[in-house]
């Protein structure tokens, strides 16, 4: 829905829509959406398969085709896993992709490559790959972090410094700041068209802050309750056993400054914070873990130990509960009605060109459905509490001269204390009709417009999960 206005004007950093999202994100939608109806999804399969393939390049690079082999079925297990909603495109599937790209890259640079031009070469594309991974989801500094400890901790003992000799170390540094600076300026270069870079570091990393204390002073209800849900889906899915597991068996690595056990670590730490720290707790999140604890359990799964044998046991169990529960889940997804999109695609059928829509703090995925261009810039709930708190913006938006033709209410009047006065109602009341209860949700047409409203869907078509 984002992406599919970006550019068409309407005074915000991706248009009409205002979302806190880097723009890889968004161009990344925007190119998906050309692979027709079902582009999105496509997508998300052929990024899958892409994260796979660059964790087996990654492993290779230290452990040879057997740790390859056990890293991409790792991959597999937990990229294919419907409980981790991996087969939506999401920022942390793309993202994922890209830091995985950069540690292979970066391992070929620090120990394979034979020439200084491919040292800088490599290194370069594990800069821009780091680089893009924080155009897809600005927490992802995973690449910075594995290039700063392997780089680092390479040369900081002499024995060390025979597998990561210095001149190669500081090829590879050279060539990962080059790389990581092409897509940093050409990301600045357009945040100058589009709002400035100060909009874009906003998006990006100053709302964080801002969403962050509205958090911490509303109810922790619901979060709580999807820390619940992500705890129990990284125990069903496997990989909460195989990170414990790892990290059980190979603490004692670290003490002997092994850089690369030392830059897994370091990562996997940040790629951990990362799922927690923004106290939103969505089992999506547990993506963001994949890209080093493939890495790791492809090396440990290398071993012929006792841990190396726990960890191969560990992987075919997640590849099993993948292989079983993602298909029964995606039939379920497939066959179970969509209140939202239904009462998107009735809108949808309903309206005419050049109408907009505006469902006030939620469901953003009814505007999607329903292909008419958002009349309020803030579709979730987070950044209207944040950024339109005495919700002036949306009042002034329903009652101007530009007014939205459709709005949904889809929560009640006063969600999360954002409307105790009621003046959303007393807006609908002084300048729509209500013409008709689409999936038991009201639906309002502006006065004055006439509309041929489509037949009203069969309650058994709205018996909806959500989304």
């Amino acid at each position: 829905m984002v992406a599919r206005f970006a550019g068409s004007g309407g005074g915000f950093l991706y248009g009409p829509q205002w979302v806190d999202r880097p723009p890889g994100l968004i161009a990344l939608y925007g190119l998906a959406q050309h692979l027709g109806p079902f582009g999105v999804r496509l997508s998300a399969g052929i990024l899958a398969v892409a994260l796979v393939a660059a964790l087996a390049w990654a492993a290779a690079g230290v452990g040879g085709h057997l740790a390859a082999r056990w890293a991409a079925w790792t991959g597999f297990a937990f990229a294919s896993s419907t409980l981790f909603g991996a087969q939506r495109l999401t920022g942390e599937l793309a993202a994922a992709v890209f830091v995985s790209v950069s540690v292979a890259a970066l391992i070929r640079a620090a120990r394979i490559s034979r020439s200084r031009a491919q040292v800088v070469l490599f290194g370069a594309l594990a800069g821009a790959s780091a680089a893009i991974a924080m155009l897809m989801k600005q927490n992802f500094a995973d690449g910075f972090v594995f290039a700063a400890v392997l780089l680092v901790a390479g040369v900081s003992t002499r024995s060390n410094r025979l597998t990561y000799r210095p001149c190669r170390m500081l090829l590879t540094a050279a060539g990962f700041v080059l790389g990581a600076l092409v897509p940093a300026a050409v990301t600045v270069w357009w945040a100058g068209d589009h709002g400035g870079l100060g909009a874009l570091l906003y998006a990006m990393f100053g709302f964080r802050a801002d969403a962050a204390a509205v958090m911490a002073g509303g109810s922790w209800t619901a979060p709580l309750h999807r820390l619940d849900e992500l705890a129990g889906v990284a125990l069903v899915s496997g990989l909460a056993f195989l990170v414990v597991h790892l990290v059980i068996s190979h603490r004692r690595r670290l003490r002997h400054l092994n850089p690369l056990a030392w830059a897994v670590v370091a990562t996997g730490a940040v790629e951990l914070f990362g799922v927690f720290a923004g106290a939103n707790f969505w089992s999506h999140y547990c993506i963001a873990l994949i890209p080093m604890v493939a890495l790791a359990a492809g090396l440990s799964a290398n071993r012929s130990t006792p841990s190396g044998r726990w960890t191969r046991r560990l992987v075919v169990l997640a590849v099993i509960v993948t292989a079983v529960v993602s298909p029964i889940r995606s039939f379920e997804y497939a066959h179970t009605p969509s209140a939202s999109y239904t009462t998107g695609r009735w809108i949808a059928d309903s309206a005419r060109a050049g109408d907009s829509i505006v469902v006030p703090f939620t469901h953003a995925n009814v505007i999607n459905a329903s292909r008419l261009r958002p009349g309020y810039p803030y579709a979730w709930s987070l950044p209207a509490r944040t950024l339109d708190p005495h919700l002036t913006l949306l009042v002034g938006a329903l009652e101007g001269p530009d007014a939205p033709t459709w709005v949904v209410r889809w929560d009640s009047s006063n969600s999360w204390g954002l409307d105790p006065d009621h003046r959303v109602d007393a807006a609908l009341g002084a300048h729509y009709a209500r013409v008709a209860d689409v999936c038991g949700h009201p639906v309002w047409l502006h006065q004055g417009i006439d509309r041929q409203l489509a037949p009203t869907p069969h309650l058994a078509v709205c018996r909806s999960r959500g989304h």
